[in-house]
């Protein structure tokens, strides 16, 4: 059974701003007995300041508590200024970007900001993705130091000034990182690079992806990361809300193309089960071809009960569609990387010689199948 907080949360994203809205709000708040517990779990999930703006629109802040209601306008006004100033640091690196003619392609939460929010403040971000090619990458580091930006010493992709963070990606599914992420795409990603359409972002030339593949690389995006925020579920809910029969068709094509149709059907089933979201004839059809497994279901339903996967999930969830040896290299990379990925996950053991760092990491991962069990069956 889905908990009424979920409930809630998913509800909002469905809700218009008509005269029912504030009936159907009313409706789900008056299920929820602790609302410090709403408010955390919306943190948790992304959504808090949407929940924020959608009860002071309907006049219902009056039913949380004076210090709740601060909670949530101080973390609505945080993402505010802090998505300002993203916006505003970003605009001055693409300027020297479009001097130096050095190509970079927007992704995730800075690019939705133009597309989806006109208030910005509601969908929070903690940096700014840039997709660049191995050709580009020296030089963009040369504009980030230029700019005053600093290189984190263990994560090499990461400039930071001050709150602003940039994270470069020469892969964009993170093959820089782990390997073995090549396998997920069945074709050179320089052939989608190069599909990329130009875009003004600020009236500033940037690249983001086409509609299609933004859909299948968001999709992988939260499948890596385990699902963890309601947000990505309703980031794409919004770019799917308006397509036209032509529009799921190519989706539906890009994805088998990219051998993604597993990946997208994923993400179907959870919008369609907690976001409650109406697909056209031919998404179902889609869906009706792709089957799940017990392991794939079982974990898809689990999201939709509750606000969190097992650890393991990506294991099963974000991998090579095809090929049982793909899979096999995958999962044991993710696993089991490179010492120098070992190292920012043990940051207080830099010292640490690579057979260490491997039995630190076996030690760990059976830390968490012994967690993930005690969860699972009490144990």
């Amino acid at each position: 059974m889905i908990s009424h907080e979920i409930r809630i949360l998913c509800g909002l994203t469905g809700l218009t701003s008509d005269s029912r809205h504030k009936k159907e709000l009313l409706r789900f708040m008056s299920l929820v007995r602790n609302k410090d517990l709403l408010i955390d779990l919306a943190l948790q999930e992304g959504v808090a300041c949407i929940l924020y703006k959608s009860l002071m629109k309907s006049g219902l802040l009056g039913i949380l508590s004076t210090s709740q209601r601060e909670k949530l306008e101080t973390l609505y006004y945080q993402t505010l200024r802090l998505n300002l100033r993203l916006i505003n640091d970003l605009k001055g690196v693409l300027y020297h970007l479009h001097k130096k003619k050095i190509q970079v392609v927007l992704l995730q939460g800075i690019i939705l900001l133009k597309q989806l929010y006109s208030d910005i403040g509601l969908r929070p971000l903690r940096d700014i993705d840039l997709w660049v090619l191995k050709k580009d990458y020296l030089d963009l580091i040369g504009v980030l130091r230029n700019e005053g930006y600093e290189r984190d010493p263990l994560y090499p992709n990461t400039f930071k000034k001050g709150l602003t963070i940039f994270d470069l990606h020469t892969h964009i599914l993170g093959a820089d990182r782990i390997k073995a992420r090549t396998l997920l795409l069945p074709k050179d990603q320089h052939s989608v690079f190069n599909d990329t359409p130009v875009i003004q972002f600020e009236g500033l030339e940037a690249r983001c992806l086409g509609q299609y593949e933004q859909i299948l690389y968001l999709s992988l995006h939260a499948l890596k990361h385990n699902l963890d925020k309601l947000m990505w579920l309703i980031d794409i809910k919004s770019l799917l809300a308006n397509w036209s029969e032509s529009d799921w068709e190519t989706l539906i094509i890009r994805a088998e193309e990219l051998d993604q149709t597993k990946a997208l059907s994923y993400i179907l089933f959870l919008l369609m089960y907690l976001l409650d979201f109406q697909m056209p004839l031919k998404a179902h059809q889609f869906m009706d071809k792709t089957r799940f497994n017990l392991i794939e279901t079982h974990l898809l339903m689990r999201r939709v009960r509750s606000n969190s996967l097992p650890l393991w999930a990506p294991l099963v969830l974000f991998s090579p569609e095809k090929g049982v040896r793909n899979r096999l290299i995958f999962i044991l990379e993710t696993l089991f990387p490179r010492p120098e990925i070992l190292r920012q996950v043990f940051v207080k053991s830099p010292e640490r010689k690579e057979w260490q760092l491997y039995c630190m990491r076996i030690l760990q991962l059976l830390r968490m199948i012994k967690m993930s069990l005690k969860v699972r069956f009490g144990l």
